[in-house]
């Protein structure tokens, strides 16, 4: 299991901003499947780069300065359960397709596979017909390299274009799909300055409220698979807003990244901090989101529970 002075946020932090996690529960999944980009990288793009990019201080190829959210999930005590499988197919720098918005890595010098290729590598890699689709959640994170590649896009024209590939793997019999919505862009360190803050939240919404009318849609027409939204947005506005608990800095990012050989280190604390980038999330953030998700794993989970993030579409 993968421990560090930053899980400490389970003990202070975790029950002020989740909802209480049942100790006695069991999971319903055997298999987690995630499809996304750099939040959700598990050293992808770190191998594809021959390790030009994430480098250190991030840690072991992620984009955080220890494990992120994925592998907080799997190093969890859920790992210890027998066939409890978690994987991710994300790389840093992806978008939702390749063929409508070109992704790329290490400050765009390396082209990285999409969602929608990530869904293909799979299906190839998993011989799709032997996989339990009851016991297996598909995973979606991904939008945000969208609009920042071209920034023109409507963002219901992002969501349509990520939910392609749950559309894909519906067609071959998935049934479990858990969706993250858009992050508050107002409260990310990278859109400082780039727009009105008003701006900023109006476009979130418009992605965020496509999200919720497409997937009520295809509940509609899949009355046979399960879609749920994880609310990264609201997650993340409520620790921005917190004036008080474990972050003491949820504005600033602790580093700059300042191309593929130079990071500064602005602070010496990045535990306290909610973004240790621009844009990316720090190791205690990232354990508030993989205990959320956890929650969802769990056969005693209460979709649309009060104070929990994960709701049905």
């Amino acid at each position: 299991m993968l421990f560090s002075a930053a899980r400490l946020v389970f003990v202070v932090f975790l029950p002020v901003i989740l909802c209480q996690l049942p100790f006695d529960s069991e999971y319903r999944f055997h298999d987690v499947k995630i499809f996304g980009d750099s939040y959700s990288d598990t050293g992808n793009l770190h191998k594809l780069s021959n390790g030009l990019w994430p480098i250190p201080p991030y840690y072991n190829g992620r984009y955080c300065n220890g494990p992120n959210w994925v592998d907080q999930l799997q190093g969890s005590w859920l790992e210890q359960l027998k066939g409890f499988n978690v994987k991710s197919y994300a790389y840093g720098g992806a978008t939702t397709d390749n063929n409508f918005v070109q992704g790329a890595g290490a400050f765009g010098a390396i082209p990285v596979p999409s969602v929608a290729d990530q869904v293909e590598f799979y299906l190839n890699e998993d011989r799709w017909n032997k996989i339990n689709f009851d016991r297996t959640l598909y995973i979606f994170w991904a939008g945000g390299n969208d609009f920042a590649n071209k920034p023109t896009t409507p963002p219901p024209a992002i969501v349509a274009s990520l939910l392609n590939s749950v559309n894909k793997l519906v067609a071959v019999g998935g049934k479990h799909f858990l969706v993250f919505n858009a992050v508050p862009a107002q409260a990310v360190p990278a859109s400082a300055g780039l727009a009105p803050e008003a701006t900023l939240a109006y476009l979130t919404g418009l992605s965020n409220s496509a999200l919720t009318a497409d997937l009520a849609t295809m509940r509609q027409n899949y009355p046979q698979a399960n879609f749920s939204i994880f609310d990264i947005n609201s997650l993340v506005s409520k620790v921005v807003a917190s004036k008080s608990g474990y972050f003491t800095n949820a504005k600033n990012n602790c580093w700059n990244s300042v191309n593929a050989t130079t990071i500064i280190q602005i602070c010496t604390n990045p535990d306290k901090y909610v973004f240790v980038d621009l844009q990316h999330f720090t190791e205690p953030m990232a354990a508030l989101i993989a205990n959320a998700v956890r929650q969802f794993v769990l056969t005693s989970y209460d979709v649309n529970s009060s104070g929990c993030y994960v709701h049905a579409a």
